[in-house]
This record gives C-alpha cells, sequence and structure tokens, in this order.
C-alpha cells in the first residue's frame, strides 16, 4: 500500500523527471480547463467590480444572506426560520427574501410582522 501511494505522489508531483506522454496527455486536459475556470472568475469578478454587466445595488440597511446558492440540502431554509424568529424576538422586524426552491415561485408572497406563518421557499413553517 505505501509503495502504491508513493507511486502515485511521485505520479503527480512528476519527481523522476522523466517526460512521459502517458502523464502529459492525463495533465494537459487537467491543466487546459484550471486555467479555463481561472481565467472565466477573473471576467466574472472584474465585470461585477466595474458594474459593466452585473450591477448590483446596497440594499440601505442591514443585510444576512445566507447560503451558497448553487447547492441546496444543507437547512438553509430552517436556518433562515431561526434567524428571522430571534431577531424577531429581539424587538426587530426580519424580513426573508427568497426565489423558492429552485427558484420556482411565481408570485410574491408579503406576510406581515408577527403573523402566524412564516412561508418560505414552498413551505410553510409554524411560529412558535
Amino acid at each position: 500500500m505505501k509503495r502504491a501511494h508513493k507511486y502515485i505522489l511521485n505520479f503527480l508531483n512528476n519527481n523522476r523527471g522523466d517526460f512521459n506522454l502517458f502523464k502529459f496527455i492525463l495533465k494537459l486536459p487537467l491543466f487546459l480547463i484550471s486555467y479555463a475556470v481561472i481565467l472565466s472568475t477573473k471576467i466574472k469578478r472584474t465585470l461585477y467590480n466595474r458594474s459593466f454587466i452585473f450591477k448590483s445595488k446596497e440594499p440601505g440597511m442591514f443585510t444576512v444572506s445566507i447560503g451558497n446558492i448553487n447547492l441546496g440540502g444543507a437547512g438553509k431554509t430552517p436556518f433562515s426560520y431561526t434567524i428571522a424568529e430571534y431577531l424577531y424576538g429581539r424587538g426587530l422586524k426580519p424580513c426573508i427574501i427568497s426565489r423558492g426552491y429552485k427558484g420556482r415561485l411565481k408570485k410574491k408572497s408579503i406576510l406581515p410582522v408577527g403573523s402566524t406563518s412564516l412561508r418560505m421557499s414552498g413551505k410553510s413553517f409554524p411560529t412558535k
């Protein structure tokens, strides 16, 4: 097992110093893809920073953003609900803005502060 581990590390680090066409063929596409990802990330960041295409606005109030918009199933909705309850219990008036599960909500829902239920992501959560 140690021998295989050592071989893999040497393979990845190219410690042997000899040129191997097989290794080169395996590494080249990954190398090119990594640079494509780096370049696209830099372009996107530049467009955001200079507001060419992706314009962002300051909300004008204290804002908490929860979660990664690309990944689901991490418990963001219940966590948002818990934070809203915590803030409401301290006299603040929290507002949760959600596009719904996978952005499928078609109509806006506005609930008054202190209502008996909180609706997020197409799910209802009773308040305590």
